[in-house]
C-alpha cells in the first residue's frame, strides 16, 4: 500500500539518461512545484509506492495524491491534470486506442533508451 501523499510523487530511473531529461522537462513544465520527485535508487521507493523494486525498475511510476499508482504512459496521463494546460491532454490521451498506442510506444522506448538500452545516450 502506498504512502499517503499531499502531491503526485513520480519515482524514475536516475540512471536512465532518457528518464533524467523527462524529468527536468516536467519541473520546467510544473511551474508550481506540484509534483515531487524520487529516484527508484532511493530506498524509500518501494515502502512510498507501494510497488517492488523489481516492477519499479520496469517503468516510471506516479502515486497520486489519492493512493493511485500508475505505470509507464498511464503514469504521464495520471500526472497531466497537474500541470498547467495538462487537462486537455488528459482528456486526449484517454481518447479511445490511444491509451494502446501510448502504452505501446513507452515499451518501445524503455526497451531502447531505459536502462537495458543505451541509457546515457539523452544526458
Amino acid at each position: 500500500m502506498p504512502t499517503p501523499r499531499s502531491q503526485p510523487l513520480v519515482v524514475y530511473d536516475a540512471s536512465c539518461g532518457f528518464c533524467r531529461r523527462w524529468v527536468r522537462r516536467l519541473r520546467w513544465w510544473d511551474r508550481a512545484n506540484r509534483l515531487e520527485f524520487l529516484p527508484l535508487q532511493d530506498e524509500r521507493a518501494p515502502a512510498l509506492t507501494g510497488v517492488g523494486r523489481t516492477a519499479l525498475a520496469q517503468a516510471a511510476h506516479v502515486v497520486l495524491p489519492s493512493g493511485d499508482v500508475h505505470a509507464g504512459a498511464a503514469a504521464f496521463r495520471a500526472l497531466c491534470p497537474f500541470l498547467p494546460g495538462g487537462r486537455a491532454l488528459h482528456w486526449l490521451l484517454g481518447l479511445p486506442g490511444v491509451p494502446s498506442v501510448t502504452t505501446c510506444l513507452y515499451r518501445w522506448v524503455a526497451r531502447h533508451w531505459g536502462p537495458v538500452g543505451a541509457r546515457d545516450r539523452y544526458r
